[in-house]
Order: structure tokens, then C-alpha cells, then sequence
């Protein structure tokens, strides 16, 4: 049997990889410079990667992808704008109402509903209304696809969507298809803006502005070196942790483990028992809360010590409601100080409050600051989704409710990312950090 070894227990036998096309990514003495530059006038490199956690950043490439804006040159611009509407309608996708995502996706929903109800209040007599048009994704393959038609049906200007990364690739494709722009405000997902398709921009930071904080923080100021990664087992968690573990090895220190765990798990058996046994300084976890929560307490139950570390996710009451006091000292990256006192944040929150009689999260924030985006944008150009388009993309900085937010090259919010620290089952935000120097300054 080809690929067999010939014996009673038949094992299978790796055959030689003759293809040779392909380079190795090298493990850089830590402080190699890097000979790739920021070229005057160009957008941040891949997505405002630090120099030293570049990939291949000491090989000078024969092509650089994502600096420039892919253009749209299609016809459009000039169409008539149509003489019947009642309504500048706009779509939402929203995750399903039952599953992971279904907490987040009703707080965005709420952000975007504030946000219409507020343009339309102020909207001046004889100015058409704008029209939220609402669906909801299903768990089924495409469905998000299908909204998208739908949307294109019903003439809508653009639409808003959504947190779950595989409906929001898929939806992405089709509006290069229908040639509608789609503001994204809650996809964490790095890969989504690869596509190289100029109808997306996000205003949510993404997982590599997380990744690049974490592996800043682990290995250059906390000088820990034996790094362990638990991760969620499926695409979510396996494109949002890469960006760390590339960044880790890329300063020296690549992670020792990384290991799955499914969503809805509590046990942490064999997790906890490898995880161990490699006697970690740090583990990285990255999940939603409750099964980390989980395994932070099981972990420390077994006399791990390593310091903790996650993204955003674990800034979730979720999460120290089942560490318990494995909670304690925790570090997670997270999008900015929710308690900040900066008029624009106190404003809506205190709107928020009186419309819904709950407090805002930062997917209301995002939601409500998509919205705004989009609806400006509809505002200024008419009812054109060409015209939309070029409004949108033409965007190099903005700041809403959130706070200030930074375009690239391919439409991804690059503005710095905050950490959180876990006291007492509270967690504390420190300032923007530094490293994000290129930056301009808001």
C-alpha cells in the first residue's frame, strides 16, 4: 500500500515534499532589523505590524500587497438617481437571535437603531427618511449570502454586518457581486479585509492590532518565554490567535503548545493535563468567556501559575464569574476604557441608557459609529452606491463615540488597542500604549 510501511501494524509513512516552492519563514535573533521600511506617503504596513513582528522582515519583497487602495473603476457614478423612493433604505445583518454571537449582535443591533432613530430626528423637512431593512443570518452554510441578495432586491444604499466571520466572508463576496458597500463593526476576524475587495471597511480593530499588543506584552515587558496557547476549536479561534503566535516566534519565542478545546466544554481534562506538564509562564487564552473562565479555574486548580493573558472576550462578566479567583491578575486586550470620561462616550452613553435602560457595551459603540459612517456617507452623496462607495473609502481617520479610529491601506481601523487587568473581579484599563507611534496623532 503506497504511503504505508509494509508491517502487521501498519503506520503511515510520511512521503518527501519535493515541491519547492515555497520559503520558510526564519526565526530571527530577537532585534534583527528589519529591512522593510514605511515608505513616505504609503498606509502602515499589513495592517500596522511593529517592525520587529513583520513577517519576513528581513528579506526585501518583490511585491508589498494592502499599502495602496484598490480603486473601483467600474460605471456608476453617473446613474440617475431614482425619482420614486420614499425611504433611503439601508440593511443590518445581524447574527442568529439563539447561538455565541447573539448577546453581541442585539447590543449592535441596539447602537444601529439609536443611531437611525437620532439622523432621522434631526433630518430636515422635505429629506427623504432613512429605512433600517433587518435580517438575521441562520447557522446555515450561505445564509448570509442570501441577506445579501435580499438587500441588493430591495435597493438598499449599503448595510451593516456582522460579528460572525465566516457569514461575514461570505456576505463580502456577494457585494462585490452586487456592488453594495458593507461597513463592518464588529468582525474581529484578520483575514477578512485579504480579499482584496474594495466594497468593506471596518471600523472594528481586528485580531492582529490584539495579536501584535499580546505578544508585546508577554514577551518584550514581561520577558516571559514559555508561552502556551488554548484556543477556541474553530476558525474564530484559529485566525484570531495566529496573529499572536506569528508575532511571539517573530520576537524569539515561539509558543511552546497550542492547544483546542471545543466550544461548550467545562472539563478541560487533557487539556489542563499537557498544559502542565510543559510547566508554561504564560498562557494565552482565546475563547469566549465562559469556557476560559472555566479553564483558567481548572488550570490554577492544578497548580498551573503561569501568568494569564486573553483579548477582548475575556473583559466579560462571563469570564470571572466561572475563574473564580483564577480570575486575579488576568491581562486581556481590549478596544478602549468603556469607563472613559470623554464627552462623546458619556454622551451616548447616557442616551443609550434612557432609550433602553441598560448600559451600552462597545458593540452598541461600534454599531452606533457604523451607522453614523454610513448614513453621513448616503448623506452626502445621494442615493448612489457608487457614490457611497467613494465616500466611504476616501476615509483616512474618524472619530465617534468610540473614540479615534485609523484607516489603512485596506480600510481596517489600526488605532491602538488598551490592556486590562483583573482586580478583585474588576477589571482596570491602562493607556493607550505607545508602540502605535506611527500613528498619527488624534
Amino acid at each position: 500500500m503506497v504511503g504505508f510501511a509494509n508491517c502487521g501494524r501498519c503506520a503511515y509513512v510520511d512521503k518527501e515534499d519535493k515541491s519547492t516552492n515555497y520559503t520558510t519563514e526564519p526565526v530571527l535573533t530577537p532585534g534583527t532589523p528589519s529591512v522593510l521600511q514605511i515608505i513616505a506617503g504609503e498606509y502602515p504596513y499589513y495592517g500596522n505590524a511593529p517592525a520587529d513582528m513583520l513577517p519576513y522582515r528581513n528579506i526585501e519583497p518583490y511585491y508589498r500587497y494592502w499599502l495602496e487602495r484598490l480603486p473601483f473603476r467600474g460605471p456608476g457614478r453617473d446613474y440617475p438617481d431614482p425619482t420614486n423612493l420614499t425611504s433611503l433604505k439601508v440593511g443590518l445583518l445581524s447574527p442568529p437571535p439563539y447561538g455565541p454571537e447573539a448577546k453581541r449582535g442585539e447590543m449592535s443591533r441596539k447602537g444601529v437603531m439609536l443611531a437611525f432613530d437620532e439622523v432621522n430626528a434631526a433630518r430636515p423637512p422635505g429629506k427623504l427618511p432613512f429605512e433600517l431593512i433587518e435580517k438575521a443570518d441562520s447557522p446555515q452554510w450561505g445564509s448570509a449570502a442570501n441577506i445579501a441578495v435580499e438587500f441588493s432586491d430591495k435597493d438598499v444604499l449599503g448595510f451593516i454586518g456582522t460579528i460572525d466571520g465566516d457569514a461575514t466572508h461570505v456576505a463580502l463576496r456577494v457585494s462585490l457581486k452586487i456592488e453594495t458597500f458593507m461597513v463592518n463593526c464588529s468582525d474581529p476576524d484578520p483575514t477578512l479585509t485579504e480579499t482584496q475587495i474594495p466594497w468593506l471597511l471596518r471600523i472594528f480593530p481586528d485580531n492582529r492590532q490584539q495579536g501584535y499588543r499580546l505578544a508585546s506584552l508577554i514577551v518584550k515587558e514581561r520577558g516571559l518565554k514559555r508561552i502556551v496557547v488554548l484556543r477556541t476549536n474553530n476558525r474564530p479561534g484559529r485566525v484570531g490567535a495566529r496573529p499572536f503566535v506569528d508575532a511571539v516566534r517573530r520576537l524569539g519565542s515561539p509558543i511552546l503548545q497550542e492547544i483546542n478545546f471545543k466550544e461548550g466544554e467545562r472539563s478541560f481534562d487533557t487539556q489542563v493535563a499537557v498544559i502542565k506538564q510543559a510547566e508554561p509562564q504564560a498562557v494565552l487564552f482565546w475563547g469566549n468567556p465562559a469556557e476560559t473562565g472555566s479553564a483558567a479555574a481548572r488550570l490554577r486548580s492544578a497548580g498551573v501559575n503561569a501568568a494569564f493573558f486573553g483579548f477582548d472576550r475575556l473583559v466579560d462578566p462571563q469570564f470571572a464569574q466561572f475563574a473564580g479567583p483564577a480570575a486575579e491578575g488576568a491581562t486581556a486586550t481590549f478596544f478602549f476604557d468603556p469607563e472613559k470620561k470623554d464627552s462623546a462616550w458619556t454622551g451616548f452613553r447616557q442616551r443609550f441608557q434612557k432609550r433602553y435602560g441598560i448600559q451600552p457595551d462597545i458593540y452598541a459603540g461600534y454599531g452606533y459609529d457604523g451607522a453614523q459612517l454610513l448614513l453621513d456617507a448616503i448623506n452626502k452623496a445621494g442615493p448612489n452606491r457608487y457614490r457611497v462607495h467613494d465616500q466611504l473609502t476616501s476615509l483616512d481617520e474618524y472619530r465617534g463615540v468610540t473614540g479615534y479610529m485609523r484607516f489603512d491601506g485596506r480600510w481596517d481601523n489600526i488605532a491602538p488597542v488598551v490592556t486590562a487587568h483583573c482586580k478583585q473581579g474588576r477589571w482596570e484599563f491602562d493607556p493607550v500604549a505607545s508602540r502605535q507611534a506611527r500613528l498619527s496623532n488624534p
